[in-house]
């Protein structure tokens, strides 16, 4: 598809190309979250039981890596600028979408659901990078490595098989640090930015 403008448009109305490639991640984080958001919709509501909460995040999982699969331009275009990272859980109004909470916020409302029905005690924060990460991890493989050649019937397979795996080990309070190694508090239970945290 061509544009109809001169490649130079653009730049009236942003200050260079990086404030250009900020805004394309933006409004496609924006788009991805609503993908989401309509998911979750679409779900059966939470009840409270642990089987609703968990229903519901596989929802937003499964929508997270169908938009990633049948988008690959536009989910590629979320991370072209790393400055995004800092808007993970205060996204800047493109990345919100239309219900105005963004991709990972609704991500953590979801397993603040499971975690209330699962009887845990609070999210740990480092939660939804797990799921996140097992989520674009897939995603990556099916658009750009081994499992780009699978059948969209196998890799459908494959996708639910990975999505209930994490979704059934959440929420991860059961897990302890390998031995020998020492985290801060800060680092451990209170990443204040995401920029800090990585």
């Amino acid at each position: 598809m061509r544009s109809s403008v001169s490649p130079a448009a653009a730049y009236r109305h942003f200050r260079d190309r990086d404030a250009l490639l900020l805004a394309v991640a933006q409004e496609c984080a924006g788009m991805l979250a609503d993908h989401i958001a309509a998911a979750l919709e679409g779900a059966p509501p939470f009840t409270g039981e642990p089987a609703s909460a968990r229903g519901r995040l596989l929802a937003a999982g499964a929508a997270y890596l169908d938009f990633a699969t049948d988008n690959p331009g536009l989910y590629r275009a979320i991370f072209i600028s790393d400055e995004q990272i800092d808007e993970l859980t205060a996204p800047s109004q493109r990345a919100q979408g239309s219900a105005g909470d963004g991709g990972y916020n609704l991500l953590v409302s979801t397993l603040q659901d499971v975690v209330s029905a699962t009887g845990g005690t609070q999210l740990n924060p480092w939660d939804p990078l797990a799921v996140w990460a097992t989520c674009h991890g897939l995603a990556m493989l099916r658009l750009d490595a081994a499992l780009r050649v699978l059948p969209k019937e196998a890799f459908t397979q494959a996708r639910d098989r990975v999505l209930a795996t994490i979704i059934a080990a959440v929420p991860l309070e059961s897990l302890s640090r390998p031995a020998g190694v020492v985290a801060s508090e800060s680092q451990e239970d209170r990443p204040r930015s995401h920029r800090e945290a990585f």
